[in-house]
């Protein structure tokens, strides 16, 4: 497993990521239209050995979905309160 294939599932269609990402605040992204938090995308996740878990590989360039709008969506990064 290559960490250089690991894509964000969120960041073909959000663009840049916000600068609270790299800092020790937390975000969390969210439908620009509803704000809710309950997105999908497409992807594909490949078993690493080492880490003993799915790792994320691949994503697809296809919109996100909100299962709340249950519509394609572009996403919005939004502060974690807690």
């Amino acid at each position: 497993m290559r960490n250089a294939l690991l894509v964000n599932p969120f960041s073909l269609s959000a663009g840049p990521r916000p600068h609270a990402i790299q800092s020790d605040r937390r975000v969390t992204p969210v439908c620009s239209r509803c704000h809710s938090d309950d997105l999908t995308c497409h992807a594909t996740a490949q078993w690493s050995n080492r880490s003993q878990q799915w790792e994320l590989a691949n994503t697809f360039d296809q919109p996100v979905h909100c299962n709340t709008c249950d519509s394609p969506c572009t996403v919005a990064w939004q502060p974690l309160n807690y």
